[in-house]
């Protein structure tokens, strides 16, 4: 199962960081190539745009449909209480990998419609 997957990605063999992780997973899908995984490289921590989670900036790439990245970002907030890395970390509500299971889980919600 694709959440199995980003979870062993996250900090796995491979050094993924949550980014990477949500791409390498959905990357036959989604046709990513390994130089998107390796860039995203900086996305990871809160750096990716506007401080939001690095798993979530991962979806929103993969998934373009306004809809879609609002049903994400709401399950976010409905679990972790923001979408932003900082406040998720301070909410402490999820933490980064639960981040990453919760994007490969709403992904993978989307491809099953």
């Amino acid at each position: 199962m694709k959440i199995n997957i980003a979870e062993q990605l996250y900090h796995g063999k491979e050094g993924y960081n949550c980014a990477q992780a949500i791409f390498k997973t959905f990357q036959l899908e989604y046709d990513i190539s390994e130089d998107q995984i390796k860039s995203a490289s900086d996305k990871g921590r809160g750096k990716a745009k506007n401080g939001i989670c690095g798993a979530l900036y991962a979806a929103h790439q993969l998934i373009d449909e306004p809809s879609n990245i609002e049903f994400i970002n709401s399950e976010f907030i409905r679990f972790g209480g923001s979408i932003e890395c900082k406040e998720l970390k301070k909410n402490r509500k999820l933490s980064c990998k639960e981040c990453v299971r919760l994007a490969a889980s709403s992904i993978q919600e989307i491809l099953s419609k």
